[in-house]
């Protein structure tokens, strides 16, 4: 595993002189003495324009010297960003063009030729085309962006070329680890290790992005836990760029609309769903917020009056003054999500009004003054009638007021049921009863709706815990799997439903990944020749195991002779040391092999099936007629099934 360490330095250019003298003792000076320290410690850096100038301004020179000294040394390496901190997919093209070349020119300033960007950091790391399309345009050959931006779970032994955009490509933050660390959960090597477990040893990598104020500021003692991490040689660490180079794979794909402040339940949940479909930044731009649609308003409006005005001869100056208002902090802080500062949803008005006041359109300081009052009308409102407070109260007293079990998909509640069972597993094998008693409270909660008097929802502190869906579908599982605690807490659950829905939840499913040309489940993937790939039903006897992609297995224990399989399964009959596997008219996979008939250029005459299983090396060995094959009897083995000869009829 090659581990980057990627930190964002970041304050606002008009941060108060006491809270940066406390960041910069508590957590810059230590991060960069340990750097110091340890030549063989390396890290990817994000210091914008903003931060650089505020480091001078005050007398941090020291600061700046150390980030230069160590680029020099070859031991940090930085990216391309906004000069101040823009948020940047809700700028105008022109505008993010120029937050960035701004962030260029200042740094080169600074660092000179060490200053040699190779990827993009967008503050908050906020992705979407548009913003990686300027990054591409003006010589970057990445982006960083949050691993929820990818539909599915990405596969960390890949890089990932951003389709419509030839060599440049997508590097995804691991969000599991990187808030287990920021949060303070861990906070020592053998605990990490732990929650790697076999990622520690897989040809993968390991992207941590957090802020660099984590380290003593916000966490005060968590540098000491950075210095063991660099410390640590059984731990590979690389700077982000080398990623490009140690992992060749270039698989195109199109990644949505995401920020580091998404979680998985906004693409999930009905209401959330809705929302971020069309407002993907909703703690930057939220429809349903008054201030934040003022507030752009506001902000387009500034830019237009001041782009009309390019001949006066104090445009540079307040076009400087623009870049730096426009900077996400204000409208962040007016989310109200719980976060909120009337401070700085003011001092960002009034930087946008003071811009305009500039200029010597009276109309146009009239709307400025306007847009001024109606902002601070709406805060002020919000502030004085308890609103702000009832938002806080909602957000950590009774976060939803609604239970989960009434919230969320039922096929995604009952999963969620068994990650919290799996967890309590987990602790229970490690000898962690007071873990394990959480998690099994956590169940019951969930089972009685109780959830909604959590401050943090214990949906969410499953989340910090793990990556969120961990195990396989529901519909993946076999009935015998399921415990009688889960079986209890399900949600509109019975055996009879189960087993008379499984098969047609996993047909559709299978149905969707194949026509979106991509994995689906029971391990269905598609080669580059065509093959296609698909695992037994699931039973008593024949059970599914989740790996990444192809890896994934059907595992079957036939412990005496006998005949196996249940009616959407193949007849595996046991006897004299073979299996003679036969398809029956019910199974799975001869609906399938129907299906694709349908979606076949040759009406399946150049199509077969063959069985592929762990004790023949995953060698092919077809199907007689393609409808039974004999294999040799082993108690416990893992297959899966493998079918040629398709062709599409549009394929060209």
């Amino acid at each position: 595993m090659f581990w980057s360490i990627f930190l964002h330095f970041y304050q606002p250019h008009f941060q108060q002189k006491d809270i940066l003298e406390r960041v910069v003792n508590e957590s810059y000076r230590r991060i960069l003495e340990i750097l110091k320290k340890n030549q063989k410690a390396n890290l990817t850096v994000n210091s914008n324009a903003g931060l650089l100038e505020l480091l001078e301004k005050n007398g941090y020179q020291d600061v700046i010297n150390d980030f230069k000294f160590l680029a020099q040394r070859g031991q940090i390496e930085f990216t391309g960003t906004a000069a101040y901190h823009a948020f940047l997919p809700l700028l105008p093209e022109s505008e993010i063009e120029r937050q960035i070349l701004i962030n260029n020119e200042i740094s080169q300033k600074y660092f000179g030729k060490f200053y040699q960007p190779k990827g993009f950091f967008s503050p908050e790391l906020a992705y979407d085309f548009k913003t990686a399309k300027i990054a591409k345009k003006l010589g970057f050959k990445y982006i960083l962006a949050e691993e929820l931006a990818l539909p599915i779970k990405p596969n960390f032994e890949k890089v990932y070329q951003i389709s419509n955009l030839k060599d440049f490509y997508v590097i995804f933050r691991d969000k599991r680890i990187s808030v287990l660390i920021l949060s303070a959960i861990i906070r020592n090597i053998e605990s990490l290790k732990e929650e790697l477990s076999d990622d520690f040893k897989k040809n993968r990598y390991l992207l941590t992005i957090m802020d660099a104020e984590t380290f003593g500021h916000h966490r005060p003692g968590l540098e000491k836990f950075l210095e063991k991490i660099f410390e640590d040689k059984s731990i590979k660490k690389v700077k982000v760029s080398e990623i490009l180079e140690k992992f060749k794979s270039r698989e195109e794909i199109t990644p949505r609309a995401c920020t580091w402040s998404s979680e998985e339940q906004d693409f999930w949940l009905k209401k959330e769903k809705k929302i971020v479909a069309t407002h993907p930044f909703i703690l930057w731009q939220h429809p349903d917020n008054p201030i934040h649609k003022l507030q752009w308003e506001f902000t387009y409006f500034v830019i237009d009056e001041i782009e009309k005005n390019k001949n006066l001869t104090i445009y540079q100056k307040l076009r400087e003054k623009l870049d730096q208002a426009i900077s996400s902090d204000q409208y962040w802080w007016a989310s109200a999500q719980p976060w909120w500062s009337l401070e700085m949803i003011e001092q960002g008005a009034y930087n946008l009004k003071e811009i305009i006041f500039s200029l010597p359109d009276k109309k146009a300081q009239q709307k400025a003054e306007k847009y001024y009052q109606e902002i601070l009308k709406i805060a002020f409102d919000w502030q004085r009638t308890g609103k702000i407070r009832e938002i806080y109260r909602w957000f950590y007293k009774t976060a939803q007021k609604v239970p989960f079990k009434k919230r969320a998909l039922t096929e995604w509640y009952n999963l969620i049921i068994l990650e919290f069972e799996d967890e309590m597993k987990k602790a229970i094998e490690n000898l962690e009863f007071e873990k394990a008693i959480k998690w099994r409270d956590a169940i019951c909660k969930l089972k009685e709706g109780t959830d909604i008097y959590d401050i943090l929802h214990v949906v969410d502190d499953l989340r910090i815990t793990r990556q969120l869906p961990s195990l396989k579908g529901f519909y993946e599982h076999s009935f015998d799997e399921f415990s009688s605690l889960v079986k209890e807490a399900f949600k509109n659950f019975s055996k009879e439903k189960f087993l008379k829905e499984q098969s047609e939840e996993l047909k559709k499913l299978i149905k969707k990944a194949f026509f979106e040309k991509k994995l689906g489940p029971l391990g269905f993937s598609q080669d580059k020749k065509g093959n296609f790939y698909l695992c037994e039903f699931p039973s008593r006897e024949i059970k599914f195991y989740l790996n990444d992609g192809w890896n994934s297995f059907s595992g079957a224990c036939f412990p005496k002779e006998g005949i196996y399989g249940n009616k959407n399964q193949f007849q595996y009959l046991v006897k004299n040391k073979k299996i003679k596997i036969t398809l029956t008219t019910d199974s799975f996979l001869n609906w399938f092999l129907g299906f694709l008939k349908n979606q076949d250029k040759n009406k399946s005459k150049k199509i077969h099936l063959a069985i592929l299983t762990e004790p023949a090396g995953w060698r092919e060995k077809f199907f007689k007629k393609d409808k039974e094959v004999v294999i040799s009897y082993h108690q416990y083995f893992a297959f899966k099934f493998k079918i040629t000869g398709f062709k599409e009829k549009n394929a060209h």
